[in-house]
């Protein structure tokens, strides 16, 4: 399915014209002018900027600005007690900019066309070939970069000359817009419902049997946004420091994060853990230096006007 039809803001932008021509009774001159007024506004012909692909293949999904409520409620949890005080209180928040976020975590091909290396473990001259003997692992999920890796991939894809031109820049997302985008409109403990199972992520399986290495992104079905493994497979970075309280006073606009934390936020889970650290409320964090067999990334676009 071509990227563009996943902006969700064309059934509205269509529904808003369709009503216009069965309501019109003036002979379309108002309306053009009142829809005028609207598109200035931006209710209506807000069309997204075109990014749907990037010079080196990266895929990219538009997802509109938007509330939700962030973290786990006080009666969440299902009776198993997996959700921490870290994720409370639960509390709404406004993404107030629409952002373009990639449709897959980066891939080991994605980031060696850029780093000019492959750290990962799952590769042919990583610690776990063994596990991925004579596979083709140009389209799973990079890992073992830490955050400073990953933000200096975001910085030198934005760098290269393609990129420039076309005006666009990378970046990791904040943890608000990894929930928010993960969530992709549901209020539940997973974007497919309250329960995952091991057919629609990768993650360890109830009987303890752990999945013995990371998949090809795209190998589930994707959530309502049209973003694949944000349950599974590998924990993703994002932009903030880690604050445990940081709920306590999160602003609702656009938070960023604490100012001082302890290392930085990873979401998500990985193929090593159960389902309820894949949770779209679980937080975890790490220092930014770490190198780990279950850490990769996704990252934002942002196209300048």
């Amino acid at each position: 399915m071509p990227l563009e039809e996943y902006s969700h803001q064309a059934p509205i932008e269509m529904t808003m014209r369709s009503s216009f021509k069965r309501s019109c009774r003036c002979g379309c001159r108002c309306c053009c002018v009142l829809l005028a007024l609207l598109s200035l506004a931006g209710f209506v012909n807000a069309e997204p900027p075109p990014a749907s692909t990037n010079s080196i293949g990266m895929r990219f999904v538009y997802v509109v600005a938007g509330e939700f409520l962030m973290g786990s409620p006080a009666e969440a949890g299902g009776g198993d007690g997996s959700e921490a005080s870290d994720e409370r209180p639960s509390h709404r928040v406004r993404i107030s900019q629409a952002f373009y976020v990639a449709q897959f975590e980066t891939t080991q091909a994605e980031y060696r066309a850029v780093m000019n290396e492959n750290p990962s473990w799952f590769c042919a001259t990583g610690g776990g070939r063994g596990e991925v003997a004579a596979l083709d692992t140009s389209r799973y999920p990079v890992e073992m970069a830490s955050w400073d890796e990953a933000t200096d991939f975001c910085r030198r894809l934005s760098e290269l000359p393609a990129e420039r031109q076309a005006r666009r820049s990378y970046r990791l997302p904040t943890e608000a817009e990894w929930e928010y985008a993960a969530r992709a409109g549901t209020a539940t403990r997973y974007c497919f419902g309250e329960e995952l199972t091991p057919s629609q992520a990768c993650i360890l399986a109830p009987d303890g049997a752990a999945a013995p290495r990371t998949r090809p992104v795209g190998s589930y079905a994707p959530n309502g946004f049209g973003l694949y493994d944000v349950h599974g497979n590998v924990w993703e970075w994002c932009a903030d420091r880690y604050g445990a309280d940081y709920y306590q006073s999160s602003p609702m606009l656009d938070p960023p994060g604490p100012d001082m934390g302890t290392g930085r936020v990873v979401r998500g889970g990985d193929y090593r853990f159960p389902s309820a650290m894949a949770r779209s409320a679980n937080r975890d964090f790490t220092r930014a230096s770490r190198r780990d067999q279950g850490n990769g990334f996704r990252v934002v676009l942002v196209v300048e006007h």
